[in-house]
């Protein structure tokens, strides 16, 4: 069985948590990361290389789309985006977003 290794991203510690502990719960998935900015995500990435990010939209610094758009297609990653905001849902598939989930 594959395992992705997965990146969080996001700038509130409770909401990186609760992903690390739904990861946790699937065996084929395994959090190799956080980050806390969109800037701080870009070095993860690139150090990190993980096959999905689960990525906050709204975050100090750079957002999450902005974070995309300097990865650019060919570097980027699977990305899950994760916030409270359903009006952003649209712009996430625009993107290529694998998905996108509305925190609670």
């Amino acid at each position: 069985m594959r395992v992705f290794r997965v990146l969080v991203v996001d700038d509130e510690a409770p909401a990186r948590a609760k992903v690390r502990r739904l990861l946790t719960a699937d065996a084929r998935f395994t959090a190799v990361g956080e980050a806390t900015d969109g800037t701080e995500a870009l070095a993860r990435i690139e150090a990190l290389r993980p096959d999905l990010v689960v990525l906050d939209v709204q975050m100090p610094g750079l957002t999450g789309f902005e974070v995309l758009e300097a990865l650019g297609p060919e570097a980027c990653p699977a990305v899950i985006f994760s916030t409270a905001y359903e009006r952003f849902a649209l712009q996430a598939f625009e993107a290529h977003a694998a998905d996108y989930l509305l925190k609670p």
